[in-house]
This record gives structure tokens, C-alpha cells and sequence, in this order.
């Protein structure tokens, strides 16, 4: 497991624990905004920007509809120009469908959008 920190403008937006491969860290902190830091797995990642007036949240469900599994996840904030198109390219096939699982996720939902 690694822990994601994310920082805009020298203030803690989120930690958040995360179960995934190094390569998966790496594609999911390329997607998020703000100063990066990921522990445990000896990576970085991310850019520092102004504080935006308002965060750019976005919550996910993914799973796999064949074995009745899933689970949700929120990215505090993400760079203005990524898409649930870009989350769906690192998620599917790659992150597990459900955090007690090896079954990987075939879809991927947005549940919540706040830009």
C-alpha cells in the first residue's frame, strides 16, 4: 500500500491510501493537480500551481459487472483538462475491482464532478 499526498499552494488537500502498482501510482498522480508526493513507493509526481478558487473533485465508481464487484474512489483534485476518458485509460483493466480482489475492473463510472 502507498499513501498519496496532495498539496496545492503549501495546504494538504487530501492523503489518501492507495493499493496499486507502481506504474497504476504513477498514471493516477500524472492525473491529479497540485504538488504530488507519494510515500512508501519511492515516487513523486504532479506539478505546484496556485490554489484554484475552487477544487476540481472527482469520485469514481469502477468494479466488474460479470463478478458483482466494485468500489469507489475521490481524486481531490485533478489538472483542469483531465477527463473521465483519462481516468477510464488508467483504471480499466489495471486497478482491482473491489480492494479484497484480483478480479480487475471492466468499467468505470463518474459519480460526482465538481469543476
Amino acid at each position: 500500500m502507498s499513501y498519496i499526498k496532495q498539496v496545492v499552494k503549501g495546504r494538504t488537500v487530501k492523503t489518501l491510501d492507495v493499493t496499486a502498482s507502481e506504474g497504476d501510482l504513477t498514471a493516477l498522480t500524472d492525473l491529479m493537480d497540485g504538488e504530488i508526493q507519494v510515500f512508501d513507493s519511492k515516487a513523486s509526481g504532479g506539478t505546484a500551481v496556485a490554489t484554484p478558487a475552487d477544487l476540481n473533485r472527482k469520485r469514481f465508481s469502477c468494479g466488474d459487472r460479470d463478478s458483482n464487484l466494485s468500489t469507489s474512489f475521490t481524486v481531490p483534485h485533478v489538472k483542469a483538462g483531465a477527463t473521465k476518458s483519462d481516468f477510464k485509460a488508467v483504471v480499466v483493466g489495471a486497478f482491482d475491482a473491489n480492494p479484497d480482489s484480483d478480479v480487475k475492473a471492466t468499467y468505470l463510472n463518474l459519480l460526482y464532478d465538481r469543476n
